[in-house]
């Protein structure tokens, strides 16, 4: 039987990222590896709600997908490669919010990070050493995601051709800080 002891060590993003990068595991990652910085045809983009759901997409969320981001993908080809977080997302009203983020993330994924329960989880703790939960409100988490996430981050700037790995690192993170029962007050 292993016996554990839960230690806390302080440590840099280099060491954050590799350490948690490596515990990072997610349902038919190969839907989001061959799909994403690829054009987004529907095929491209049912695959990767489809990696973003954990699995097959029910008949609501793919008439979703469809009207919002598919049938709406060549808009994406007005825009301003600079436009900011905020006025993509006013453009794109429908869909709720975290799969709006997830389209914006589709769009440009090295310069918008995924965002979900998992990372604002892991941000959340990272910032305060106390646990939150991503807000419950649409318009709460697009605020959240850029007045606060975004911010954040990009304190990882170290992973800058690689902001996936932070990505996973703070998905992994945020994972473990729910399911596991180890001691959060730090102090």
């Amino acid at each position: 039987m292993p016996m554990l002891i839960y230690e806390a060590v302080q440590a840099t993003p280099v060491q954050f990222v590799g350490f948690w990068s490596c515990r990072y595991g997610y349902a038919e990652e190969e839907l989001y590896d061959d799909n994403i910085e690829h054009e987004l045809t529907e095929k491209r983009i049912l695959d990767l709600y489809r990696w973003k759901n954990g699995g097959p997409l029910s008949a609501r969320k793919k008439s979703s997908v469809q009207r919002n981001f598919i049938e709406r993908r060549m808009e994406l080809q007005q825009l301003s490669p600079g436009i900011q977080a905020g006025d993509f997302l006013a453009r794109f009203l429908n869909g709720g919010a975290i799969w709006r983020i997830f389209w914006l993330h589709c769009w440009q994924p090295r310069r918008f990070p995924i965002y979900d329960q998992h990372v604002h989880r892991a941000m959340a703790f990272l910032q305060t050493g106390a646990p939150e939960e991503i807000p419950s409100y649409d318009p709460h988490k697009i605020n959240s995601y850029i007045a606060k996430y975004l911010p954040f981050h990009a304190t990882f700037n170290g992973f800058g051709d690689q902001p996936r790995i932070v990505d996973k690192a703070l998905w992994a993170f945020g994972k473990f800080l729910n399911e596991a029962n180890f001691p959060t007050d730090l102090s």
